[in-house]
């Protein structure tokens, strides 16, 4: 680890993470100014007081010059962009900006192996599913990172197994050294392009987690994504795939005749059937192959793999089944942000069309594949928010009419229920900042709507 007594760190944003770096680094001895853009009214009050017991210094509203002028280094919020002015002038500086997960890493490298996920969508799903199999064999190995637990406040001394890491874009974005000893890549499907400044830059901050990885690392790729699967890389590649093809590789994971297989160490093994597992949809197949590789590599045998497996339950706000009202079933998939997670949701309901609940705060991005798949799997559209016009105006362009515009979650909610047509899937498509603090902000009311209607 550092020497870090004395040294000048900045650290740009106080979120959950901005504050466990806070107390990681003060702890040490280092001295601390937290830097946060937002008026210090809107602050927590409770971060605010964390914050003064551990002596750290805090500025408000904005970022002043003396934040990037000061630090020997500047630790970022993974949600400031590269191309803002506080970063673009850290780094005219000649200032390294790094992330907490690049910390982390610096500060456990060679004493705690590392298991890194990425990927459009499933991330947390897979994050919290590797988590899951590995503790459950009695290994100490907790989810953090992206998925909200700040990893800062892991490393404390106390022993580790593994730290299992869900790794956004953004937080690759400032973590030029990190390198897991086993990285899964689930997907790549165009998102957050206005942060990365297009699908170019997008590809590349996700690649750059294979681009340094050793050659004793294991990447861990999705073989039917084409862009993960063509990612150069040193590392050792560990494929999975739906298709029977992977077979033919020397290890990987792979679905045949519906049970999930795999092959390592010139051994086939088969895990369990998909009628065993308690999460739905082809996408969380693709989860399911992605944890058994990482488990895999991490040492456990098929019997482990296949207790942890069928054991798992959805997370809360993906997929998540709430409660039957009135012969409805209702499901929420309040984390569907993006209109690629909410086609996947819409698959998971072989042979039943569903009521979809959609809208939000717009991302602008295509709609052309959603509106094919609501056309395909969804007895009728709900649409609140932002974004609701837009897509009514979509799925009208290509003949689907049950569309059902209304101002409140509440409304959409008693509406699913009186149109018994089929489940009720709230998979939103969009952002939720628009009428909610945040996904799981949206997802809890609409589980305690659901929930109310029950009683």
């Amino acid at each position: 680890m550092a020497e870090w007594k004395d040294k000048r760190i900045t650290i740009l944003g106080l979120g959950r993470s901005g504050l466990a770096a806070a107390s990681y680094l003060a702890k040490r001895g280092a001295k601390v100014l937290i830097s946060e853009s937002t008026p210090r009214e809107k602050v927590s009050d409770k971060f605010v007081a964390e914050l003064k017991a551990l002596g750290v210094e805090a500025e408000y509203g904005a970022h002043s010059e003396r934040a990037t002028a000061w630090p020997e280094l500047i630790l970022t919020s993974p949600g400031i962009p590269p191309y803002s002015e506080v970063i673009k002038r850290a780094r005219s500086l000649g200032k390294e900006v790094i992330s907490d997960i690049e910390l982390a890493y610096r500060e456990l490298k060679g004493k705690v192996p590392f298991i890194a996920i990425t990927g459009t969508n499933g991330k947390s799903t897979t994050t919290s599913l590797i988590s899951y199999m590995l503790e459950r064999t009695g290994l100490k190995a907790p989810a953090c990172g992206n998925i909200g637990r700040a990893i800062l406040s892991l490393v404390d001394g106390s022993h580790l197994d593994y730290l299992v890491v869900e790794v956004s874009s953004y937080q690759l974005e400032y973590s030029p050294t990190f390198a897991p000893e086993i990285a899964l890549w689930l997907n790549l499907t165009p998102d957050h392009l206005d942060f990365h400044g297009g699908l170019d830059g997008y590809v590349d901050a996700k690649r750059s987690l294979f681009a340094h990885l050793p050659s004793s690392s294991f990447a861990v790729f999705n073989m039917d994504d084409s862009v993960v699967a063509s990612t150069p890389t040193n590392a050792e590649i560990f494929p999975f795939s739906l298709s029977t093809e992977a077979m033919a590789s020397i290890q990987g994971a792979y679905l045949i005749d519906d049970f999930l297989c795999y092959s390592h160490n010139s051994r086939s093994r088969v895990v369990c059937n998909v009628a065993d597992l308690k999460i739905i949809g082809k996408h969380n197949l693709e989860n399911a192959l992605a944890a058994i590789s990482a488990c895999c590599l991490a040492g456990l045998n098929e019997k482990q793999i296949e207790a942890g497996l069928i054991s798992f339950t959805a997370l809360e706000h993906r997929l998540e089944y709430v409660d039957t009202v009135d012969g409805v079933e209702f499901y929420n998939d309040s984390k569907a942000t993006n209109t690629d997670s909410t086609i996947k949701a819409l698959e998971a309901f072989p042979g039943k069309k569903v009521v979809l609940i959609a809208g939000g705060k717009d991302k602008g991005t295509s709609l052309n594949d959603l509106v094919q798949s609501v056309k395909k799997h969804a007895a009728s559209v709900i649409l609140l928010g932002e974004a609701k016009e837009r897509i009514e105006r979509a799925l009208r362009e290509v003949g689907f009419d049950e569309i059902y515009p209304v101002g409140t979650m509440e409304e959409a909610v008693q509406l699913g229920g009186k149109l018994k047509r089929g489940p009720v899937l709230l998979s939103p498509a969009c952002a939720s900042f628009d009428m909610f603090k945040d996904f799981e902000d949206r997802g809890r009311v609409f589980k305690d709507l659901v929930r109310a209607r029950a009683r």
